[in-house]
């Protein structure tokens, strides 16, 4: 599924210079994993998910995701390669305000060229899939923090991705809340899924088949 090599990305950091992150990272998941990142705060572990999810191109290296060689590609090509095969899920949600839950999870279409013309039956079933279906003309307001959380993996599975990239998803969760996204990423691995998750949770990685640790810009 994930084939990166040699990972290069520094940021210019203003007075101080040049901000080395990533330093020849290298990665390798394979269809059906679930892998765990983890690494101190700043140690550039958001950086190498927006890599790996075409987010971020000012990298050296190869990347290549699901047969898809990312370096090099044109802005067009990499939107359609996230449309297409990768899932995101972030600690803040991004829900959008004043918007029912099943349009959030529609919203990503709405922007497609081709939006499928099972539009509304498509985010009902990625509602039914976490356990909201009941749920979907809510607004984020009216639903609690763990239900956030589900619309927006929803969201991130409305168009059947082949990948999921999670930074920090129970970051922002009670620790029974937390419990049960962390069991539904396990049911979505168990279904085939491939799932790399950033984190600073000792529940999320016991959940991993595999865990790694990002330091020094390099993987282990």
């Amino acid at each position: 599924m994930i084939d990166a090599k040699g990972v290069c990305r520094v940021f210019d950091d203003g007075e101080r210079g040049r901000l080395t992150v990533l330093d020849g990272a290298t990665l390798q998941v394979a269809d059906g994993e679930f892998v765990a990142v983890v690494g101190r705060s700043g140690s550039g572990k958001s950086t190498l998910l927006h890599v790996l999810g075409g987010l971020d191109t000012g990298y050296r290296g190869e990347v290549t995701v699901a047969g898809v060689r990312l370096d090099g590609l044109s802005d067009a090509a990499l939107s359609r390669f996230r449309n297409e095969t990768v899932g995101f899920v972030f600690q803040s949600f991004h829900l959008v305000s004043g918007v029912s839950a099943l349009e959030n999870v529609m919203l990503p279409a709405r922007f497609a060229a081709s939006p499928p013309a099972d539009l509304e039956a498509r985010a009902r079933a990625a509602l039914e899939r976490v356990g909201l279906p009941s749920h979907a003309a809510r607004s984020p307001g009216q639903l609690s923090g763990g239900e956030r959380q589900r619309v927006a993996i929803a969201r991130a599975l409305f168009a059947s991705p082949r990948l999921l990239l999670c930074d920090e998803p129970t970051g922002n969760l009670d620790a029974a809340t937390a419990d049960d996204i962390v069991a539904l990423f396990k049911q979505l691995n168990a279904s085939g899924l491939t799932i790399v998750a950033v984190t600073h949770e000792d529940r999320l990685r016991a959940a991993a088949s595999r865990v790694l640790t990002l330091s020094g810009g390099r993987l282990s």
